[in-house]
């Protein structure tokens, strides 16, 4: 049964709950046909989010496996909103003004940073294999006031990568493009294993003869899949607009 159809026999619950409503008398039994009603409804309108919500990420499977680069506009508002309903907050390609050169491309899996003066690879606590960085991220350390919090720990954990140096204005606004993408919290799909992760912006690169779009951490790469047999690294990043700072940062079930 398609989501259109199973909307057909949701509204068609609806009616019938509501002539009962207005015909039966007030008695036990009504009563009882009034819940049976209401709870076949609920469980219709159940199906439909989550056939709807397959749909969304069946059609973004396809949109990731396109050249790099942005959707049309007209897609692309539709997956913001579609993305941010599902999610329960809201994402975008374009945020305050700022757009990265690609929403669609393929991330590239990068080292552990250095969080502090002295920060070794036994100090982090997981993926160690991965090895760590020679030198700081583009945005220096990540302590706060000197001190490794746990804030500061997760954006270290998951954060991201992205082209910077490639923006057509970054050479002219780079004191003003530093700071605002400094720990931008964004939020990377991989539809293909219905996993999203949310992270911040915490390095510029890959260089462009890697030929991939953006980097993650050891913990989005591996935590997100992004290079399983399905994934193989094809992803959508976008910004997540948080400015209360409420959503925190890892993997989500999708």
């Amino acid at each position: 049964m398609t989501a259109h159809s199973k909307s057909q026999q949701f509204l068609a619950g609806l009616a019938m709950a509501g002539q009962v409503a207005m015909t039966a008398p007030v008695t036990s039994k009504a009563a009882t046909n009034q819940v049976v009603l209401d709870e076949q409804a609920a469980q219709v309108a159940k199906e439909i989010a989550e056939t709807e919500k397959q749909e969304i990420l069946a059609k973004l499977t396809s949109y990731v496996h396109s050249p790099a680069g942005h959707l049309e506009r007209e897609t692309e508002l539709y997956l913001e909103q579609q993305l941010s309903e599902m999610l329960g907050f809201t994402v975008r390609a374009q945020l305050e003004g700022q757009r990265l050169n690609h929403s669609i491309g393929i991330m590239g899996a990068e080292q552990h940073l250095i969080r502090f003066p002295g920060d070794e690879l036994k100090d982090h606590d997981a993926f160690q294999e991965a090895g760590i960085a020679p030198n700081r991220g583009a945005f220096g350390w990540f302590t706060e006031n000197g001190q490794l919090t746990p804030e500061s720990i997760q954006r270290e954990k998951y954060y991201f990568a992205v082209q910077l140096m490639y923006l057509p204005n970054w050479d002219q606004e780079y004191a003003t493009l530093k700071p605002w993408y400094k720990f931008r919290k964004m939020i990377v799909f991989n539809p293909s294993e219905k996993i999203a992760v949310v992270g911040v912006v915490a390095d510029a690169g890959p260089a462009m003869w890697v030929k991939k779009q953006f980097g993650g951490s050891p913990e989005v790469i591996r935590e997100g899949k992004i290079w399983s047999q399905n994934a193989k690294g094809k992803v959508m990043l976008l910004f997540v607009d948080d400015p209360e700072d409420r959503i925190p940062l890892g993997p989500i079930t999708l």
